[in-house]
């Protein structure tokens, strides 16, 4: 066997090895790939906590509502919300550090609601995480997909287009008082 034949055979077994080192780089990024869409599912599918509210203590009429908000490790980090209490309507825009203690907040009135609660409930949580999705938080939290479509159709079912706005959440510029 000549030097000539020796340098194709090693030049051809070069050619082969490269080939197939090419074959298992693209085989291994798209695995790579696919972990990482796999992984990017799994974050979307997780049960995310909600933020925890406490309400502190009634309010006063005309007066705003003291609440105690808690983040429990969620990805949680701006929200919407609309309480009512008696005859009154209060609602705020929020943000939630993550896993801070509890803090108190003032759910500002709003105005007089149409109808009355005998007790503190919630007519409306809807938290941003910190990708920008919005979820509501009341309904097992589900994803919004069109969070100014989702807030107007809120507002208006609850009759509070016009006394209230969330701009973070609808992208709309303050309601005037």
């Amino acid at each position: 066997m000549g030097t000539e034949q020796l340098a194709v055979i090693l030049g051809a077994l070069s050619v082969v090895t490269g080939l197939t080192a090419t074959l298992f780089a693209f085989r291994a990024d798209a695995a790579a790939r696919g972990a990482r869409r796999e992984a990017a599912r799994r974050w979307d599918d997780m049960v995310r906590p909600q933020p925890h509210f406490t309400f502190v203590s009634p309010p006063l009429t005309g007066q705003p509502m003291e609440v105690e908000v808690e983040n429990l490790g969620g990805a949680l980090v701006a929200g919407a919300v609309v309480a009512a209490y008696g005859e009154h309507l209060f609602a705020s825009e929020l943000t939630l550090p993550d896993k801070a203690p509890p803090r108190r907040i003032l759910l500002p009135y709003v105005l007089k609601a149409w109808q009355p609660a005998r007790r503190p409930v919630f007519l409306l949580v809807a938290g941003r995480d910190v990708s920008g999705r919005w979820w509501d938080c009341l309904d097992g939290m589900k994803v919004i997909k069109d969070p100014r479509r989702w807030i107007d159709g809120h507002l208006k079912e609850m009759r509070l287009q016009g006394a209230v706005s969330f701009p973070e959440l609808s992208g709309s510029p303050p309601a005037k008082r």
